[in-house]
C-alpha cells in the first residue's frame, strides 16, 4: 500500500459510515495505521533504490542527490506522538493519570490546549471521582460551573492535601490562633443518617475510641450549663488527647417517630406557599437558628447504603440549617457518608456531594467515606473539621 493510500484510511476511522456511531478510535487502530505507514514509506524508499541503480551509471551520480533529498523527506514521513489527530491525542491522553496530563501539558503550547480540554477533564472526574474517599472544597468559589478542570483540581483529596501543606498563610493563620484565649467550640450533629442503622455512630462516639474519642461526663447537658442555647442535650468530647469540643445531636424527631419512620420534621417549619400548586418549602424553626448562629461546625450524617433518595431525603434540612441567614458562610459543614459496618456497598462520595448541591456552597465542606459501628475514617473528617474551626 503506498503512503498515499495509507494516509486516506484515516477517514474511515475518523469518520465511520454514516450507520456507524462516531467514536475516537481506540489505540488498536492508532497502531494498525502507524505500521501502515511505516511499511509504505520503507517499500516506497527501497522502490525508489531498485530504480536508481537499474539506470546508466552516467546517470546514477546525476539522480543520487535526488535520492538523498527524497530519503531524507521519507525520513520525516514516519509517524510520531505529535503527527497523530487530535481526538487520537484526547483518546490517548483518558489513559493517563492526573499528573502525567499535567506533565505533557507543560511540553508544548499544542500539548497545553489539548491538557486543558473540558471534555477530557470531565471524563477524568468521571473516571476518578467515584473511588475518592473523601471530597472537599474551602469555599470562596462556585464548583457547580461547567469548568470541569476546576472542579477536578478544587475538590481531588491529593491536590487539596498538597495545596494544605505548603499554605504558608494557613501555617501562619495557626500560629496566631494559637496565642487567642482557648474557646470550647461547639458542633452540631444532623442529618436522615440518624434515622437509620447508621445512627449508631452517636453511641459509638460516646462510648470513645483510644486515643481519637473520649467522652466527658463531667459536662453533659446543655440545657442545664447553657439554657440561653437551646437545641437540646449535648456532651464534651476530647479529640485525639488534645481537642476539646462539645457536640450536639439534633434528631428531626422522638424515638418513636424515628423508629415509625415518620415524615414529620422536628427541626423545620414549612414556609408560606406563594401558590396554591408551589412545591412545599421549609426553614428552621426559630430556637434552632439561635444554635445555628454560635455553633462552629457542622456533622452532616447520611446513610450511603440506602443510596441517592435517602440522601436527597435530607437537602430540605440540610440547606435550612446552613442557609447564611443565621449560619455565618465561614462555617465549615462536614459530610459523614456512613454505612453501618465494614465491607458493606456505600454511594460515592462524589455522588453525595451532587445529591446535596454542594458544587455551590460557598461555606467549607468535605464528604468523607466512613463506617459508622467501628468510627473507621470518621477522625480523618473529625481533623479536618477542627482544623477549619481553627483556621488552619
Amino acid at each position: 500500500m503506498s503512503v498515499a493510500e495509507t494516509v486516506s484510511f484515516w477517514p474511515h476511522i475518523m469518520q465511520p459510515d454514516s450507520g456507524e456511531a462516531s467514536s475516537v478510535p481506540s489505540l488498536q487502530d492508532v497502531i494498525e495505521v502507524y505500521n501502515r505507514v511505516c511499511t509504505a514509506v520503507w517499500d516506497a524508499g527501497s522502490h525508489r533504490s531498485q530504480e536508481l541503480y537499474r539506470q546508466p551509471k552516467e546517470r546514477q551520480a546525476e539522480n543520487m542527490e535526488g535520492k538523498q533529498e527524497e530519503d531524507d523527506n521519507c525520513e520525516r514521513d514516519h509517524l510520531e506522538l505529535d503527527d497523530l489527530p487530535e481526538p487520537v491525542k484526547l483518546h490517548i491522553l483518558s489513559f493517563l493519570d492526573v499528573k502525567s496530563v499535567c506533565r505533557l501539558a507543560a511540553a508544548s503550547q499544542d500539548w497545553r490546549i489539548l491538557g486543558n480540554d473540558n471534555i477530557l477533564w470531565r471524563k477524568m472526574l468521571e473516571r476518578d471521582g467515584p473511588s475518592w474517599s473523601a471530597i472537599g472544597h474551602r469555599g470562596g468559589t462556585d464548583l457547580s460551573k461547567d469548568d470541569h478542570k476546576w472542579r477536578y483540581l478544587q475538590c481531588c483529596p491529593e491536590a487539596q492535601g498538597h495545596k494544605e501543606a505548603s499554605s504558608i498563610g494557613s501555617q501562619l493563620r495557626g500560629y496566631l490562633r494559637s496565642l487567642l484565649p482557648k474557646t470550647l467550640p461547639m458542633i452540631a450533629m444532623f442529618g436522615p443518617g440518624l434515622n437509620t442503622s447508621t445512627s449508631q455512630i452517636v453511641q459509638a462516639i460516646i462510648g470513645g475510641k483510644e486515643g481519637v474519642f473520649k467522652t466527658n461526663m463531667q459536662t453533659t447537658m446543655w440545657q442545664t450549663k447553657l439554657p440561653r442555647r437551646g437545641g437540646g442535650g449535648g456532651l464534651a468530647i476530647k479529640f485525639r488527647n488534645k481537642q476539646d469540643f462539645f457536640l450536639i445531636t439534633l434528631y428531626s424527631g422522638t424515638r418513636s417517630e424515628r423508629e415509625g419512620q415518620s415524615s414529620a420534621n422536628k427541626l423545620l417549619v414549612p414556609k408560606t406557599p406563594t401558590s396554591a400548586d408551589a412545591e412545599p418549602e421549609y426553614e428552621l424553626k426559630c430556637t434552632f437558628r439561635r444554635l445555628c448562629s454560635e455553633v462552629a461546625g457542622f456533622i452532616f450524617v447520611v446513610d450511603a447504603s440506602q443510596g441517592t433518595d435517602h440522601v436527597e431525603s435530607g437537602l430540605a434540612e440540610f440547606q435550612a440549617m446552613t442557609d447564611q441567614r443565621w449560619t455565618p458562610d465561614t462555617t465549615p459543614v462536614l459530610v459523614l457518608s456512613c454505612v453501618p459496618g465494614e465491607g458493606e456497598t456505600r454511594l460515592p462520595c462524589i455522588r453525595v456531594m451532587e445529591a446535596l448541591q454542594l458544587g455551590s456552597m460557598s461555606r467549607p465542606w468535605q464528604v468523607q467515606n466512613a463506617v459508622a459501628g467501628s468510627l473507621q475514617d470518621v477522625d480523618t473528617g473529625v481533623d479536618w473539621l477542627m482544623n477549619n474551626i481553627q483556621g488552619k
